[in-house]
């Protein structure tokens, strides 16, 4: 143990990053300004010829250009090169705290045995709107914010600690530009299944949590940015597909650890959700074959008979068929 409230555990940054140069810079820059600085911190330009190369160039930082191929594999590809006891991500539209990876380190100091963390957040943007807390552009700016800004959006989703695997299976609560992973626990969970353009941070936080709880930090120590490109504003058939397949997957035999949790009919709501959110999709783009694949999936994550059939049903029946059912789980 190295001085009071510390480890002499190492620690990379990981931030994968498309074609937004001027974004990745600020979070490098909010990588770099950290109290506790990071052993080491990882860009990968997903694209050999992706501008953050060129952007980030004369920045104290390692940056590994790679064939495009999505996030998963540039996440992919920053862990294979981490040589640390600890990895951490952060998106290249988000910021951290200063203080984060040194509120990091305590906490793993005062829990030994843990091997995955999330922290609390704010939200920001160039504009105040529905889930913006303040109006910033740059980290200066945020910290300057938070000095008057008041909380607005709840981040207790993310305590999952003692019922980590059982939560997840029922929904992502997790926050990426704040995971903080035991390096050796994360390859043991695979990493991210590449393959999946939607749902392959969840996959991660479900495998990872087979094998430790996720726990979350006192503080919010990260800013979320909202803008325009947003990876969720909207789906593709394509993506609504592949949170269906990653959820199947939970499903399926695995040699992994699979810690005690509910009976899959107890997730059925947001299995439901998912499924209609596929369905619709495909009718925007008239996509019949991904309605197909839609509904052959529902009949093996929603194992009622009435839920395959809620479905499959035009929303004026399914309205009628949601007052019958009563709200019930």
């Amino acid at each position: 143990m190295t001085p009071e409230g510390t480890t002499a555990l190492t620690f990379a940054l990981i931030i994968p990053t498309h074609a937004r140069p001027e974004f990745v810079e600020q979070a490098v820059r909010s990588g770099l300004r950290q109290e506790r600085a990071f052993d080491r911190i990882i860009v990968v330009p997903d694209g050999v010829e992706d501008p953050a190369s060129e952007a980030l160039a004369e920045f104290p930082v390692d940056v590994h250009p790679i064939a495009h191929a999505g996030v998963a594999a540039a996440r992919n590809a920053g862990m294979a090169l981490a040589d640390t006891d600890w990895v951490c991500f952060l998106d290249d539209d988000d910021l951290l705290h200063p203080s984060y990876l040194r509120d990091l380190e305590i906490a793993i100091a005062q829990h030994p045995d843990a091997g995955a963390f999330n922290a609390p957040y704010w939200s920001f943007g160039a504009e105040i709107g529905e889930r913006e807390e303040f109006s910033a552009s740059t980290l200066d700016e945020c910290l300057d914010a938070i000095m008057t800004a008041a909380p607005r959006n709840d981040m207790s989703y993310l305590d999952i600690t003692g019922h980590s695997f059982d939560t997840l299976l029922g929904g992502l609560a997790g926050s990426m530009s704040t995971a903080a992973v035991r390096t050796d626990i994360l390859r043991n969970a695979g990493g991210f299944p590449v393959g999946l353009i939607a749902a392959e941070d969840w996959t991660m936080y479900v495998n990872v949590a087979r094998f430790t709880e996720w726990r979350v930090l006192d503080d919010r120590r990260a800013f979320f940015r909202d803008h325009g490109g947003n990876a969720m504003r909207g789906r593709s058939t394509e993506k609504s597909l592949s949170t269906l397949r990653a959820i199947r997957a939970f499903w399926q035999p695995t040699a992994m650890p699979t810690p005690p949790h509910r009976p899959i009919e107890a997730y059925r709501r947001g299995y439901r959700y998912e499924v209609l959110a596929a369905l619709a999709a495909a009718a925007r783009n008239d996509d019949r074959a991904g309605r197909r694949e839609a509904l052959q999936i529902a009949t093996e994550i929603l194992p009622r008979r009435w839920d395959r059939v809620f479905v499959r049903m035009p929303r004026p029946v399914r309205s009628l068929m949601w007052r019958m059912e009563g709200g019930a789980s």
